[in-house]
């Protein structure tokens, strides 16, 4: 077969989740080119015998840490793009994750509609933090905020941590012309419920009650032009 889609490089202990995310990979991608590894070593390994589009890199590993050993894989592999997945994510996994120039951080808890957006936002060359956007991760005395809570944006904004990339700015253009979902889908080559789930997020995070006022307090934030 010949390879014409991404090069995925996926580096996990637990091989049943490999396993797991090669075949939602593949199903996307049916012409990508996909590799395991199951420890940091072997990734580096990898990394420095052939070129990889985008790695999929496990936070904890039993021979390494993603976050502290990111720069040695910058080193080994400058070009190609990283998504670092965990199955416990906090606020200062997050913020050092973009320190050490991460392009983006998933949940494994996450759906896998949103591990594909996040993997197609990577390959578009965008940033892809939005699925931790579900944790609700903020700073507060005592710990966490709980799941499905609002995260505070004026902390986001002090971390440097995005808040909408532009296939959100996009979605939220569409909401203003009262675009349902399906056809958002279908214009933006996104699954429905991939729709459906940034809509809720983008929803919540302006405070906004329905689609229309989403937009309204994007356009009124200097987010969007009118």
């Amino acid at each position: 077969m010949t390879i014409s889609g991404p090069r995925f490089l996926l580096v996990d202990d637990h091989a049943l989740f490999r396993m797991g995310l090669g075949l939602m990979l593949a199903e996307r991608w049916p012409r990508s080119l996909l590799t395991q590894a199951g420890s940091w070593h072997q990734a580096l390994e990898h990394l420095r015998a052939q070129p990889v589009d985008v790695v999929l890199l496990d936070v904890h590993l039993p021979d390494g840490h993603g976050l502290d050993d990111l720069p040695a894989l910058r080193q080994a592999a400058p070009q190609t793009r990283v998504l670092l997945m965990s199955s416990d994510v906090d606020a200062d996994q997050v913020a050092l994750a973009r320190q050490a120039g991460a392009d983006g951080f998933v949940p494994k808890a996450a759906q896998a509609d949103e591990i594909v957006a996040a993997v197609q936002a990577i390959l578009r060359g965008e940033q892809a933090y939005g699925a931790l956007s579900y944790t609700a991760l903020s700073p507060r005395a005592g710990g966490l905020v709980a799941a499905g809570t609002r995260p505070d944006p004026a902390w986001c904004a002090s971390e440097g941590l995005p808040t909408f990339t532009d296939c959100q700015l996009d979605i939220l253009r569409h909401l203003g012309r009262g675009t349902p979902n399906k056809a958002i889908a279908r214009h933006m080559g996104m699954s429905e419920s991939a729709v459906r789930a940034e809509v809720s997020w983008i929803t919540e995070w302006l405070q906004a009650t329905s689609r229309q006022e989403a937009y309204a307090r994007a356009v009124a934030r200097g987010l969007l032009a009118p």
